[in-house]
């Protein structure tokens, strides 16, 4: 799935002591929340050139310069939160957020039910693997689960209490110990 979102050039009407304008360039919109597998095109509607680059250290895009009235498409492959930055105008704020949700199968069950937990798109995403991290009912703080570089795992609620239990992604590179942050918790729950 393609979802579109634009660079637009706002302004920011000020009053200097030369009666000037003062143009502030922004990523419209700032933050943008999509499913994995879903592709982000940046179309620079404004002026003058901008990027869409992957923040350091992750570095997961770079889209160079998109000069205006050109576009640049990145499609995200596992769950977590990309932020980035135009290189031109990060200075003045130009950053913004892609947060990309993972996906769980059924959303609820009773107990020994088997749910599968999808937080990619592509199995071995070399070098990348997927870090998840889960938090059962009642706990307070996320635990790790496990690493894996298939796309998706089953959690077999067997034995397991009933309750809302819930899952979160991000990629890592197991070289350089570099990652993204963690996706939007998915949660399944799961009854007596």
């Amino acid at each position: 799935m393609r979802r579109r979102f634009a660079w637009l050039l706002v302004s920011l009407v000020g009053l200097s002591t030369m009666g000037g304008v003062v143009l502030t360039p922004v990523f419209t919109p700032k933050k943008v929340t999509i499913k994995i597998g879903d592709t982000v095109t940046w179309t620079n509607n404004g002026a003058v050139s901008h990027t869409s680059t992957g923040n350091a250290p992750l570095n997961l895009w770079d889209s160079g310069t998109v000069t205006p009235g050109n576009s640049f498409g990145f499609t995200f492959f596992g769950g977590g939160k990309y932020p980035y930055h135009c290189t031109f105008h990060q200075s003045l704020g130009m950053t913004g957020t892609v947060s990309v949700k993972i996906k769980a199968s059924p959303p609820s069950g009773p107990q020994g039910t088997v749910f599968t937990i999808t937080v990619g798109t592509i199995d071995d995403p070399a070098p990348f693997r997927y870090d998840i991290q889960w938090k059962r009912p009642g706990d307070d703080r996320w635990m790790p689960l496990f690493s894996i570089k298939t796309k998706s795992f089953t959690f077999d609620s067997t034995g397991q209490p009933p309750g809302i239990y819930r899952f979160r992604s991000r990629i890592r590179n197991p070289n350089t110990m570099v990652f993204s942050d963690y996706s939007v918790p998915k949660a399944i729950t799961v009854t007596s």
